[in-house]
């Protein structure tokens, strides 16, 4: 099958999921968080090990680690009660700006970004942290669109972009915009609070999607409804897309971590989903902030990923990556 076409069949998905966020979109948030939450989690760790875990130097790799460790402990130190929100946003902000700042060496165009990506981000905290932690969970959603465009063939880029694209942006952005709600208008209903979890009501987790000022707005529920159609795609872009594309086009990808494959890897993803769906269903705002925890670590590791693998290295990993596609018989950038 083609890459572009398997894209698209694998996106599919995502158009019933849209028409139930947005017939119920607490109910659509809730309950996909509570079954593929942490599988998603350990999917997208998996995929970042194995497509680019060992092609990063231990320069990169120690303070990628050492600040995502600030980052999960800040977050913790939230979750229990130690700091208030007040300085564990500043302070996980500021260590995902830092950890842009790592990729601040090489080419010319990488020194850009990386500085562009940690000035946006040290720069936003500065004016309004909370409001940039939402802007960063949302942003979070759309990532899936630079790891494709990274692994795609270059004839077959045009496609898959699309493809993803469709479910990743353009839906999402037909809902923001209140198209979504006008439809189900049309045909005479609102949507519903349903609540399968006992979440409590939909006001109450808005705020993880809505920035503060657009929380008591006209389109506070449209915007919840467009994330959340973005989280489902990016759930199927991590969990079913890219590693379809790593096994086709990149087969013989091996991470720093020994993951095991194909079946064997779903059945650690079906026992952390019914571990964590233990917890969602006793006390699913407990949970959120526990899960919160893992999902720090595969969100902001992205970061310096993205900016190492779309951006042009010194001339020795390009020497390197040119090296690599010869060996695999795949064309790169």
């Amino acid at each position: 099958m083609d890459v572009g076409a398997a894209v698209a069949l694998g996106m599919a998905p995502i158009l019933p999921f849209a028409a139930v966020a947005t017939v119920a979109p607490l109910a659509a948030y809730t309950t996909a968080l509570a079954f593929f939450g942490l599988p998603h989690v350990l999917s997208e760790l998996r995929y970042v090990d194995r497509r680019f875990g060992r092609r990063l130097s231990f320069s990169f790799l120690a303070p990628i680690a050492a600040l995502l460790a600030v980052i999960v402990a800040a977050r913790a130190c939230v979750v229990f009660g130690v700091a208030p929100a007040e300085i564990g946003a500043p302070v996980e902000l500021c260590a995902g700006a830092m950890l842009a700042l790592v990729c601040a060496r090489g080419a010319p165009s990488r020194k850009v970004v990386a500085l562009s990506v940690a000035g946006a981000i040290g720069g936003a905290t500065l004016i309004a942290p909370f409001t940039t932690s939402v802007a960063i969970a949302i942003l979070h959603n759309f990532t899936p669109l630079g790891f494709l465009w990274q692994i795609a063939p270059r004839a077959a880029r045009p496609r898959v972009m699309a493809a993803a694209g469709f479910g990743l942006l353009l839906l999402p952005l037909f809902a923001a915009m209140g198209g979504a709600h006008l439809a189900l208008n049309a045909l005479g209903a609102s949507p519903s609070a349903l609540d399968p979890l006992g979440a409590g009501p939909l006001v109450e987790h808005l705020g993880v999607y809505v920035p503060r000022p657009f929380l008591d707005g006209p389109r506070a529920v449209d915007f919840f409804t467009a994330s959340v159609i973005a989280q489902g795609a990016h759930y199927l872009a991590v969990i079913v897309i890219l590693p379809f594309l790593l096994a086709r086009l990149d087969p013989g990808a091996a991470g720093l971590v020994a993951w095991p494959r194909g079946v064997l890897f779903a059945l650690p993803c079906i026992a952390v989903a019914g571990f964590g769906l233990t917890g969602f269903f006793a006390d699913f705002a407990r949970a959120r902030a526990y899960y919160g925890l893992f999902a720090a670590v595969h969100a902001w590791i992205e970061v310096p990923v993205l900016i190492l693998a779309l951006t042009r290295g010194d001339r020795g990993e390009r020497q390197s990556s040119l090296k690599s596609a010869a060996l695999q018989g795949e064309a790169r950038v």
